[in-house]
């Protein structure tokens, strides 16, 4: 088992953009975990603060971090990736029988046809592991650990203006040697184009300058999305549009990236 220490995205939010990007079209989905960290954290549970638990790692993998220092909805979250050469099954069982026992509860297991996710409870930080099918009877997925209690949720959009009917979905903080990066994501009612036209309107008139805009085109040779970046004061906001599966509004992926900053730990 190897287990490296980099990442293969230039930060950990940019890993999230990257994901989002390739399910914009499943945000909800995407963003499911956010709402169950959201759901149980809370300040009216206090306890003492504990070391970060010890997460095992799956058998006959390479894992490398995603992130060492990130915040999903305000929980802070500690996030790594792996590819295993033994299948769902195994790695399902691996942490079934390593969470039992010992705890006070037994651990959650949820099997769907297209992934499985292990959970279990430790003090105040959630365990979970996502595994999916990889070819040749190999696997992949995510481990996460989060502290769920004694933590304030937090969905604030920050400097994202928000267009007439819009909500926050999920907030994803990460802090990276000289930057912090802030990935927020908005649903909104308003199609793509109208996002779009309000969004440059609104980072223009607060004194950002764009510097990139392009659309995206379905084969058909119809607009699908639109990415657009702004620029001010050596920092970045990038936002990515795409309509919602069902074409009743928009996905908005938007990712602030403040730089100079020091480097930080939850």
């Amino acid at each position: 088992m190897r287990t490296r220490t980099d990442t293969p995205w230039s930060s950990p939010a940019a890993w999230c953009a990257s994901v989002m990007l390739r399910f914009a079209g499943r945000a909800l989905e995407a963003c499911a975990v956010g709402t169950v960290l959201t759901v149980l954290a809370g300040p009216g549970h206090a306890l003492a603060v504990e070391p970060w638990p010890q997460m095992p790692l799956p058998p006959k993998a390479n894992v490398q971090w995603v992130a060492q220092s990130m915040r999903v909805n305000g929980v802070p979250t500690r996030v790594m990736q792996f590819q295993s050469s033994v299948g769902r099954a195994e790695i399902v069982a691996y942490y079934r029988a390593h969470w039992s026992g010992g705890y006070e509860h037994e651990p959650s297991v949820h099997v769907l046809p297209a992934q499985s996710v292990v959970g279990q409870l430790h003090g105040a930080y959630l365990m979970t592991v996502k595994v999916e099918d990889a070819p040749h009877g190999a696997s992949h997925g995510l481990i996460s650990i989060a502290q769920v209690i004694g933590v304030e949720a937090d969905l604030n959009p920050g400097q994202l203006p928000m267009i007439t009917g819009a909500h926050v979905v999920s907030v994803v903080e990460s802090d990276d040697p000289g930057k912090h990066s802030r990935d927020t994501v908005v649903l909104a009612p308003q199609p793509p184009a109208s996002v779009i036209q309000f969004y440059q309107a609104s980072f223009v008139n607060a004194g950002w300058q764009q510097v990139q805009g392009k659309d995206t085109f379905r084969d058909s040779g119809g607009p699908v999305g639109s990415f657009v970046a702004f620029a001010r004061d050596g920092n970045e906001m990038q936002l990515t549009v795409v309509p919602t599966p069902k074409g009743r509004g928009s996905t908005v992926l938007a990712n602030l990236v403040t730089k100079d900053t020091r480097l930080s730990s939850y």
